[in-house]
């Protein structure tokens, strides 16, 4: 699922993307028709621009008995931005002064949300390029 008809075409051409067991579903996820049940639904980056109160009722609902919900992360190496005098100046020149923040899974298990399944992290396979890297961090608005 994903907002985007240009990330899903993208996603349908990368290896097994035409897979007959994905089912590739364009839209705002707290809008479009599902086809429930799902054994697992993945969710990526872009959770933070999702309402939360809305989605993850929608999400749990649509799971089986015994479906998972995998959030879906990565951990990058440090960049030069992650450095102090990066910090220091985002103060000042964001348009979110508001912003605090925050590690996704324990807001939402602190909301009732989501639950983690101790002991179920995924281990990284694969190391991405740093302009792999860049291109993701850029690949939400």
């Amino acid at each position: 699922m994903d907002f985007s008809e240009n990330m899903i075409e993208t996603a349908k051409i990368l290896p097994n993307g035409n897979h007959p067991g994905i089912n590739w579903i364009c839209g705002p996820v707290e809008e479009v028709l599902l086809s429930p049940p799902y054994a697992l639904i993945t969710a990526g980056q872009s959770l933070h621009w999702m309402d939360w109160e809305v989605v993850f009722p929608r999400l749990k609902e649509s799971l089986t008995r015994n479906g998972y919900l995998a959030i879906v992360g990565q951990k990058n190496s440090p960049m030069p931005w992650d450095g102090d005098r990066f910090k220091k100046i985002i103060p000042t020149y964001s348009t979110n002064q508001d912003f605090v923040p925050y590690n996704l899974v324990e807001e939402l298990e602190s909301r009732n949300l989501f639950q983690l399944r101790r002991g179920r992290r995924a281990l990284s396979l694969c190391r991405s390029s740093k302009v792999s890297t860049i291109r993701s961090s850029h690949s939400t608005p």
